[in-house]
């Protein structure tokens, strides 16, 4: 399964190593690009105010991290737009789809840093400008696969004259309205092309040349090509592309425990639900199903083994709850399972049952399925879970939490930079302290009731 996520520096060790990746897809696949324009990527990623844009590389990877497909956008914010400078599958992986979920990733993205329009260079399908009928094909496919999304050729202007008298398949600059198909104001063009070939391609582009393809632009004769290569456009309401990721476990109401005392109610996510759907800002995404390996990073192995192996033996319909707590010869655990709970927990009240393994496991998949989601791009995302975690620490439950499901997602993200956990409840987060306490990678914040009295 391919993930989709963005890359803003370089930082991190890990994104350094898949920039490094993206710079030998692109040796490979555009041996025409020089060395120097490789090599500068990870500047563009750092040093935005050096060259006018802001830089965002988006890469589709396997969970392994081999990247198999990417895409490089640059963002001009002081003129608002957005430009796909680079988008490209790694050798021999063409196909499959991902080059049009990495394209309407762009789309969205660009929306969100407020960019209304966004362009890009897309060799021409003209006999006169691509005389070579091998190459006029390859040139056609792709402005057909762009025109699907309502992005068309500007023409009337000279941006498609070569900078060398002579040279063919000088490209086209294309125009994504982003669902609007007109072109900015004549001076507005004018400035958004003088920016491209100036803070782009300023080392290879003559002045005389950028003043002249300039003014072409000024003059009013720009128009968007008619769509002539594909019948429909692929036009998603640009309102749906910015909702909110919600991911929700629908499995929780297999863990609900009717004994008296236990308070951590399933009534409670459907009332949260209720109150989302009045909003028209979330959109429901299902969880995906993620490794052990996360939560064996942040949990003894011993906990996970007994939550599951305890859980699947549990009698049906019946709680099994701690009552022996050993002070001494821990390390000596007795065979009997209704004593052996007390080893792993910090309370009486939480109890073993048969289902409570597999919600706390799936609650997992959605709070990682939520992380995956700002990893490729958005803004925030909802994990609407239960049973809940931030009572779970690396070796113990209780407070009706088996896994921490928030500190394994901050463990997932901090593969890829800095995190911060922010715990609101009346009741201490002690799991995401404990767990990360001797971490300097992920802070933990926790605004709760007075412990004196309040649990834990």
């Amino acid at each position: 399964m391919l993930r989709i996520r963005k890359i803003r520096d370089m930082r991190v060790p890990a994104d350094r190593a898949t920039v490094a990746e993206v710079q030998e897809i692109l040796r490979v696949q555009f041996p025409g690009i020089s060395a120097a324009d490789i090599a500068k990527l990870p500047s563009q990623l750092e040093d935005p105010l050096k060259h006018g844009f802001v830089s965002e590389i988006f890469v589709a990877e396997t969970d392994e991290g081999a990247v198999r497909a990417f895409a490089v956008m640059l963002y001009f914010p002081d003129l608002r737009f957005a430009y796909l400078e680079t988008i490209s599958a790694a050798p021999g992986r063409t196909g499959g789809g991902i080059g049009a979920a990495l394209y309407q990733e762009l789309r969205d993205e660009a929306r969100e840093l407020g960019a209304n329009r966004l362009f890009f260079e897309c060799l021409p399908d003209d006999p006169t400008l691509s005389p070579d009928p091998k190459i006029r094909r390859q040139n056609e496919s792709r402005l057909k696969f762009y025109e699907r999304y309502g992005a068309r050729p500007i023409m009337g202007t000279l941006y498609e004259t070569p900078v060398n008298p002579g040279d063919t398949d000088s490209p086209y600059l294309v125009f994504d309205g982003l669902g609007q198909h007109e072109l900015p104001k004549p001076a507005e063009l004018a400035a958004i092309i003088e920016a491209i070939l100036q803070r782009k391609y300023g080392d290879v582009c003559p002045e005389e040349y950028i003043r002249k393809v300039v003014a072409s632009a000024r003059g009013g004769t720009a128009r968007l090509r008619p769509p002539r290569l594909v019948e429909a456009t692929v036009t998603p309401n640009p309102r749906d592309a910015l909702k909110i990721p919600l991911v929700v476990n629908d499995r929780h109401l297999i863990h609900h425990v009717r004994e008296r005392g236990y308070v951590e109610s399933p009534v409670r996510v459907g009332v949260i639900l209720k109150e989302l759907a009045r909003t028209d800002l979330f959109e429901t995404v299902p969880a995906r199903q993620f490794s052990d390996r996360w939560i064996r990073e942040v949990h003894d192995g011993g906990l996970i083994e007994y939550l599951r192996r305890a859980c699947a033996e549990a009698p049906e319909k019946k709680s099994i709850y701690p009552y022996v707590f050993p002070v001494r010869n821990a390390a000596r655990q007795p065979k009997e399972p209704s004593v052996l709970a007390g080893y792993w927990c910090i309370d009486t009240f939480t109890p073993i049952n048969r289902n409570a393994f597999p919600a706390a496991r799936h609650a997992v998949d959605c709070a990682l399925t939520a992380a995956d989601k700002v990893l490729a791009g958005a803004p925030l995302a909802y994990a609407l879970v239960r049973p809940p975690g931030h009572h779970a620490e690396r070796r113990t439950f209780g407070g009706f939490c088996y896994f921490a499901n928030a500190a394994i997602a901050a463990n997932f993200l901090s593969k890829h930079g800095r995190v911060a956990i922010l715990d609101i409840d009346y009741h201490h987060g002690n799991g995401q302290q404990d767990i990360f306490y001797e971490r300097r990678d992920v802070l933990t914040v926790s605004v709760h009731g007075d412990p004196s009295f309040a649990y834990p």
